[in-house]
């Protein structure tokens, strides 16, 4: 990952899980559960702390009147659900070099 942006996929997560010693196909089902573990809380409405690593907050953003850019034309812009992340200390450190 030596670009600015990187994408890293469920089977890539998987597979440097499976480097600690278990299967390449139970790496999948335990990455598989995280995130339907995930997405279940953000369901619920409830916040997701990693500690050191960060929170999943979800928030919903309001609706309000926004701007066609091409054309200029006012719209309402509907309200929505979104999901936040603030990283934590040790993941704010990483990337500073510190």
């Amino acid at each position: 990952m030596n670009t600015a942006h990187a994408t890293v996929t469920k089977a890539e997560l998987a597979d440097k899980l499976s480097e600690v010693g278990i299967s390449r196909r139970h790496a999948r089902q335990v990455v598989d559960y995280f995130f339907n573990l995930l997405a279940e809380e953000f369901r619920q409405g409830r916040i997701v702390h990693l500690v050191g690593f960060g929170a999943f907050r979800y928030k919903v953003r309001k609706a309000r009147k926004g701007r066609n850019p091409r054309t200029g034309q006012k719209v309402e812009v509907p309200a929505k659900r979104i999901i936040q992340f603030r990283p934590g200390s040790w993941l704010k450190g990483l990337v500073r070099g510190k």
